[in-house]
């Protein structure tokens, strides 16, 4: 999958195939330069998105355990997050232990919130733009108990290897849990986590002729106000639901 972000000065970064960095002009064609990524070690590349609080790209890269962060106005891809060793701990990003990071996306608030898929969590990286460097630490909101399927309180919810997630209008998280065949959503202000389609008990005699029976989404997607999901069956149109 082709993975590419528009930058605010109009220009087109892609991560191509992961395998590297591709900087193109306006037209989204012309290639002005390709970044040095040298310092990933052949590593792929899951995901990028641009902070606006950072004024930066961060790039995910799970085979590492790490973020690395691209500065348009030095043009350096260097090492931002994660000491390397795969796991789940808290606090300044650069102590921070990371597992698989597949997806990242940014709130309105400036948050970047991301799914760790090994550690079967849901997590925010927070910048507090009033301090040095932007002072980032790591939150672990989902997942704090390892994997499993739980609603309730975000502190005590368990996902099971979740893929993606997506950013809905209203500021809240919708998580495809890849190991639960389930969308998952979060109310980051009620910190409430709730079931919306699908489910490991989900069962295809509760549902109509033409709904869908979810298998493994690693792909949410909101597109003109509908929610899209990918899975083993293909890509589908959903309406929540709750089980």
């Amino acid at each position: 999958m082709e993975l590419s972000i528009g930058l605010p000065d109009g220009l087109l970064l892609s991560a191509g195939d992961g395998s590297g960095l591709t900087l193109y002009e306006a037209d989204h064609t012309t290639v002005r330069r390709r970044i040095d990524c040298a310092v990933l070690a052949g590593s792929r590349i899951a995901d990028i998105v641009w902070s606006h609080k950072l004024s930066a790209v961060v790039v995910a890269v799970p085979d590492a355990n790490q973020f690395f962060r691209w500065d348009p106005y030095t043009d350096v891809l260097q090492e931002y997050g994660g000491t390397g060793e795969s796991g789940r701990r808290h606090g300044k990003i650069a102590q921070a232990k990371f597992a698989a990071t597949v997806s990242i996306t940014e709130g309105s608030d400036g948050r970047l919130w991301l799914v760790d898929r090994d550690s079967s969590s849901l997590r925010c990286i927070v910048v507090d733009t009033d301090r040095p460097d932007g002072d980032p630490h790591v939150v672990t909101v989902v997942g704090r108990h390892g994997a499993g399927f739980q609603d309730g309180p975000a502190a005590d919810a368990k996902l099971d290897h979740p893929e993606d997630l997506q950013i809905l209008y209203d500021g809240s998280v919708v998580v495809a849990d890849t190991g639960n065949d389930a969308l998952r959503h979060l109310d980051p202000d009620e910190g409430e986590v709730t079931t919306t389609y699908g489910g490991p008990e989900q069962d295809p005699e509760d549902f109509d002729d033409d709904a869908v029976v979810l298998s493994a989404p690693v792909r949410v997607t909101v597109a003109d106000s509908n929610l899209w999901v990918e899975d083993a069956n293909g890509r589908h149109l959903v309406e929540p639901r709750y089980v």
